[in-house]
This record gives C-alpha cells, structure tokens and sequence, in this order.
C-alpha cells in the first residue's frame, strides 16, 4: 500500500530499490516532523469559502455547502460536476474536450459523511472511497476487497462514490456490487429530493436518468444481515488495473435452500447489470451444484459481452459462469477460494 501508485513500470524497478536502500543514510526527521505545528496551524487557516473562477467564457465553482450548490445549479445547470476528477479529467487528458463550467463538490462537507442507519447505511455523494472502504469492510467483507483493488491510495483519496456511479462506466467497480445490494439513490435539485433505486439508474452507455439541474446526494446500501454476500474484481494485473468484468452475488439462504437471489455484472454489457434469467432460474431452488450449473447456461440469455482492449466476449461469459461456480463453491464449503 505504501507505494501503491508510486512505481514506475517504465523505467523499471532497480533505480526505485536502490533510491529506497539509500534512505537508510538520510536523517529521518524531515522538514513537516520539525515544524509540524507550525504547518498544521497554517493549513487550518485556509480559507473555506467558496470559490469561483472565470477565464473568458469558462467557469469554474467550488461550493463549500449544499445551499450554495443549490444556487449555481439553478443558474448553470448544464454544468459538468467534478467529484475527484478520476474519470472525468480523462475527457479533457484523452478526448481533448473543453469543458465550460465546472462544478466541484468534493469540498462540501455536508456530502462526506458514513451513516448506520440500523436498516440501511447512508454514505455521502462526496465521501472518498479510502474512507468508504475501510467503513465497509466491518459489513461486506468483499466490498472491502474490490475496493483495495481499485486504482492506488491516491486515487481511493480522491476518487469518490458518487463520481463512480455518475459516470456509470460499465466497468465502474462498486456499481454491480450495489446493483445487488439493491442500493438506492437520493437526488436532490435546487427544490425538490426523490429516491431511486439504483437497479432503474442506468438507461445506455454512460447515460443514466439523471437530469440536468440534478445531483446525487447520497447513496444508501441496505444492511442484509443474514444473506451471503460475494464480490469478485478480475483485471489483466491484480493490483492497479481496470476491471474486464466484475461480479456481485447477494444470496438468502435457508435450510439449504436460495430464497433469494440478487445478482449483477460489471463489463458485460454496455451498463453494468443485474442477472435476472439466471436469478430467477435459482430463487426458491436447493443449494446445489446442478442448480448453479443450470444457472450459468442462462446467463447467454443475461448478457452479450463485446470484445475490447481488456477482453474477449467468450473470455467474459467464460469467466462469469465460471465465477458463478466459484460463488457456490465458496458458499457450500465454507472456504474461500481466492488467489493471495
């Protein structure tokens, strides 16, 4: 974790083993240890208004309450949001793109916060995803897992929940987790607040039913104490890479028997999405290995995966059929059977 995102694979590992040997000569009281008070005193006396910039015909905002948001929504509502900037700095990195006006609401306290709700947990829009990982883990232990794998520390810092469900990538790593962990949406506009369950969000390819003038305020998972609960993340490298598909299996089981089943992939479809054929084929069914088997032949009648950059569609529907398998497995042995 402490060099997470710090290697470079260009230049190759030995300069980085030889620039850590050398640390073994240098003082290790550095310049923020000596004058730690003085800095932390400075930094508290940044100024915490908001802020707004303009170059030309370009805008950019930077609100530190959900009023003042409220307010420059209701007169630029065609605004780009930035919540991290993970996903969305690649438009102007990668597309060239220009973007107008930009609101940015990872500075608004009132969206960065984790709460337990008995039936239910509340995380804030703008909450990072390091601070979400480590709250989850204590509820889905998977959760907790796929997220360690997602990007480095840096990115977790930055990145937040709200931002990876907004840009609704295909592949965004929490997205089928909450599709099975039927997580619901509150959106608020500059009058109004509703609720949307996560599984109606997602309409096509990075579009979503989210409208202009409206933001995610929240996110709320609910809290299936007595279900078990599976992730898994499958990527090119296991640490620091993009998923080719991801997969959410959230299960009620009773006397052997599956009395629910909520399942979701990511990567195999143009939005990441819940496998309903293959639910329905094992809800009110025996924990059994013919049921999953006859489970996976319905999932070709879930998904038409593509080819792309990171994977075949054979390669994917062989792996999420196989990952059904390995769900079962994990389940009836009691075991986990993961790669370390």
């Amino acid at each position: 974790d402490s060099i997470s995102g710090n290697l470079c694979r260009c230049t190759g590992y030995r300069p980085i083993v030889d620039a850590a040997k050398s640390l073994n000569k240098v003082s290790r009281i550095d310049q923020f240890s000596k004058n730690k008070k003085k800095i932390i005193s400075l930094l508290k006396k940044i100024n915490s208004n908001s802020i707004f910039i303009t170059n030309e015909n370009k805008k950019y905002f930077s609100p530190k309450t959900i009023k003042d948001l409220k307010k420059i929504i209701k007169k630029y509502p065609d605004s780009n949001f930035l919540s991290g900037g993970t996903d969305l700095s690649l438009k102007v990195t990668k597309e060239r793109n220009d973007l107008q006006n930009i609101i940015n609401i990872k500075d608004i306290k009132e969206l960065d916060f984790i709460k337990n709700n008995k039936k239910f947990l509340e995380i804030g829009a703008a909450t990072p995803l390091i601070k979400f990982e480590n709250f989850i883990k204590k509820y889905y232990l998977d959760f907790n897992t796929v997220l360690k794998r997602y990007g480095s520390v840096q990115i977790r810092n930055v990145a937040t929940i709200g931002g990876n469900i907004a840009t609704a990538s295909p592949i965004g790593d929490t997205l089928p987790i909450l599709l099975s962990l039927n997580a619901k949406l509150v959106i608020e506009t500059a009058k109004s607040k509703k609720i949307l369950s996560i599984n109606d969000f997602f309409i096509s390819y990075r579009k979503t039913k989210l409208k202009k003038g409206e933001f995610i305020h929240s996110i709320r998972i609910p809290l299936y104490k007595n279900n078990i609960f599976k992730a898994y993340k499958i990527s090119k490298r296991f640490d620091d890479d993009i998923s080719s598909l991801c997969a959410s299996f959230n299960l009620e089981i009773k006397n052997n028997k599956i009395k629910n089943a909520f399942i979701a992939f990511g990567g195999m479809a143009g939005i990441p999405k819940r496998a309903k054929k293959c639910e329905k084929i094992l809800k009110n069914k025996n924990l059994s290995i013919d049921n999953f088997l006859n489970a996976v032949n319905n999932l070709e009648k879930d998904f038409s995966p593509i080819n792309d950059m990171r994977a075949t569609k054979n390669y994917r529907m062989e792996v999420a059929k196989n990952l059904l398998i390995k769900c079962f497995y994990e389940i009836k042995t009691n075991k986990l059977l993961r790669v370390n």
